[in-house]
């Protein structure tokens, strides 16, 4: 019986992530999903409360697929980093596309928001702590920084661009929204490269 629930599972997400990547969250109702994926309404029902579960569901998916950053020794690098992977993921991704699909969803839905929040906004602040923790036991990064701060720094401009000014999230404004980052967390008379 598991078996057969997990293959079940597996189709429903393959056929959400097709339909995602086709029609994007506004075109994706739980019908397509059932024909697709060749189960009934009820089935993907007793698993997710909507379409918007749904594509919260393969986002997850996705998220757990994204890597962490590395450790290459260098703060600024490790910042940039995090910076071009989430423009490239924003900018060419379907996981981009859902997450900019699901905002309002989001912020209209408080069960949705715990989830997002507990699955993908905390996994990311993990990342970024790691990468605080690490700058500052090389002395790159002043110690008192807050990794939640860093990471509001860090990610709120890229997301303030991509839902409400618009503007370009191109590689030049990721190189000065890192630029401007660093010297906010650099150690005062530091030596070190963050």
């Amino acid at each position: 019986m598991q078996g057969r629930r997990a293959r079940t599972e597996k189709l429903v997400l393959d056929a959400t992530r097709e339909l995602l990547a086709e029609r994007g969250v506004r075109g994706l109702t739980v019908e397509g999903v059932a024909e697709r994926a060749g189960v009934a309404k009820t089935t993907i029902y007793r698993r997710y409360r909507s379409k918007t579960d749904l594509a919260l569901a393969v986002l997850l998916d996705m998220v757990d697929d994204v890597a962490t950053q590395p450790d290459v020794e260098d703060t600024h690098a490790e910042l940039a980093a995090v910076v071009d992977r989430t423009l490239e993921l924003l900018r060419s991704s379907l996981m981009g596309r859902v997450m900019q699909g699901l905002v309002s969803e989001v912020a209209a839905d408080p069960e949705l928001a715990r989830a997002y929040r507990e699955r993908v906004v905390n996994r990311r602040l993990a990342d970024v702590r790691r990468l605080v923790e690490r700058g500052i036991a090389r002395g790159e990064m002043r110690p008192d920084l807050d990794p939640e701060m860093v990471t509001d720094l860090l990610l709120g401009p890229i997301y303030y661009r991509l839902f409400l000014s618009g503007s370009p999230l191109d590689d030049a404004f990721g190189e000065q929204l890192v630029t401007a980052l660093r010297a906010h967390c650099r150690m005062e008379g530091g030596t070190g490269s963050g």
